[in-house]
């Protein structure tokens, strides 16, 4: 990965449906090159997919919470993990270290909702947690300088 496929990741993370003749105009190359260059990042593997960023309050999920989970012994985290997927509000998760072995994201309806969530994924993930609700998120999905 060069320079130019770095400033071509960077432009398509600041907005992904940038045509590729404006991301060329402005690195002064090519609409076909930065073609050629898209195709050949998602065909190694290091550009995975194009994704849509929500306004959660305008679907009806404004809630999120971050709920650790310490997993069952008897089962791997691997397996916990999508046992979880399952769980149609639950939008991510993560092996961790320290006190908890997963960290779940969720989105909710509300407080309710968020409750009726902790509960099944308590009831699937047969181990402990603690939830910490996000009041409010400054940023998310920045892309840090590759180099």
């Amino acid at each position: 990965m060069d320079d130019l496929d770095r400033h071509i990741i960077h432009a398509l993370a600041e907005d992904a449906r940038t045509p590729y003749a404006q991301i060329a105009k402005q690195l002064g190359v090519a609409t076909a090159t930065v073609h050629q260059r898209v195709r050949r990042l998602r065909d190694r593997g290091v550009i995975r997919g194009f994704r849509l960023e929500l306004d959660w309050e305008a679907v009806g999920l404004p809630v999120s919470a971050v709920i650790s989970i310490q997993s069952r012994a008897d089962t791997s985290l691997r397996e916990v993990a999508e046992e979880l997927r399952a769980i149609p509000y639950v939008v991510s998760c993560a092996a961790v270290t320290g006190e908890f072995d997963l960290f779940a994201t969720v989105r909710a309806r509300s407080s309710e909702h968020l409750g009726q969530l902790v509960d099944e994924i308590r009831r699937t993930a047969k181990g402990s947690t603690r939830t910490v609700i996000v009041l409010t998120a400054y940023f998310l999905g920045v892309t840090p300088p590759l180099e």
